[in-house]
């Protein structure tokens, strides 16, 4: 293998770009300088690119005489940067979308607090039309913002991964507007009807349940859309933490702790829904989640 197969094989995984190309011409013109000095000293070629290429590693070896810096601002542009993906049409639709989101939430503020004052108490006990009319505002505009950035988000080529189809990113954008729409739709029925719970839950028939059971299917028939080299990263990624939950010690520790963060968090539930009412201890489950995430969080730090 002569240095510049060497060097290309180097970067096969990546996408060439102007600037990978410069750093590789430069990393081959070192390469050889390195050679041709092994060379002077009596080595022969195959010998001297041995000891050259064993030399430089993981390339971390030639960081005194390539501007490391140069090195990280190059592939942070080739591949961690999004800029050189985005199209000005694009980036009006992401602007417009995030806008109409932002509006919605504006509106939502206002219609709540817009009406008579209360007291603290009655604001507290009764805030159920005030509420009410703040979720049917947003309706008009957190499920089209929702589709439209799911379009624009599962379309777009980025640094890590390719594009969706447009066919595919529809049926991302319609599942992204249901699941948003029931997502108010729930809470709104809620504290609007008598019946409470029961005539909540049964809003989940027409978009929830359909709707994620066409993310489901989506994300089971998904194909691999990740560029080569965030693949391997991923991959790596996905043994190291294999490796790590293997512990017995640690997937123990991790049970009993979330045992008892659910079986606590299942006691102060029934105890604050006869206390407050059922109709707000479950957001005692919220709480219990981010316990959970931060607990497997510290277990999933690196041993010293």
């Amino acid at each position: 293998m002569d240095t510049k197969d060497f060097v290309d094989h180097l970067f096969a995984e990546y996408e060439e770009t102007p600037e990978l190309r410069d750093f590789k011409e430069e990393l081959l013109s070192n390469l050889e300088a390195r050679i041709a000095s092994l060379s002077a000293k009596g080595l022969n070629r195959k010998e001297a690119f041995e000891k050259a290429s064993g030399e430089l590693g993981d390339i971390s070896a030639l960081a005194d005489q390539i501007s490391l810096r140069k090195k990280q601002d190059i592939f942070h542009e080739a591949y961690m940067g999004m800029r050189s993906y985005l199209k000005p049409l694009r980036v009006a639709l992401y602007v417009i979308a995030g806008t109409w989101l932002i509006l919605g939430g504006v509106v939502a503020l206002v219609v709540y607090f817009t009406g008579e004052n209360q007291s603290a108490l009655e604001a507290f006990w009764e805030p159920y039309k005030k509420l009410v009319t703040a979720l049917g505002s947003l309706l008009a505009f957190i499920p089209p913002a929702a589709a439209a950035l799911t379009f624009l988000g599962v379309t777009q080529e980025t640094a890590s991964r390719y594009p969706r189809s447009v066919k595919r990113g529809a049926w991302y954008a319609l599942t992204a507007g249901a699941l948003s729409f029931a997502v108010i739709l729930f809470p709104l029925t809620y504290f609007s009807s008598d019946r409470g719970l029961m005539e909540a839950t049964s809003t989940l028939i027409p978009c929830f349940i359909p709707g994620m059971a066409l993310l489901i299917f989506l994300q089971l028939t998904e194909k691999d859309y990740l560029k080569p080299w965030a693949r391997a990263q991923y991959e790596k990624g996905v043994r190291i933490s294999r490796e790590m939950w293997s512990d017995p010690v640690i997937a123990a520790r991790l049970g009993m702790v979330s045992g008892a963060i659910w079986i606590f968090a299942a006691g102060f539930f029934i105890l604050l829904g006869f206390i407050i009412g059922f109709q707000f201890s479950w957001l005692v489950f919220i709480f219990a989640v981010a316990v959970q995430l931060a607990a497997q969080s510290m277990m999933m730090k690196p041993k010293s």
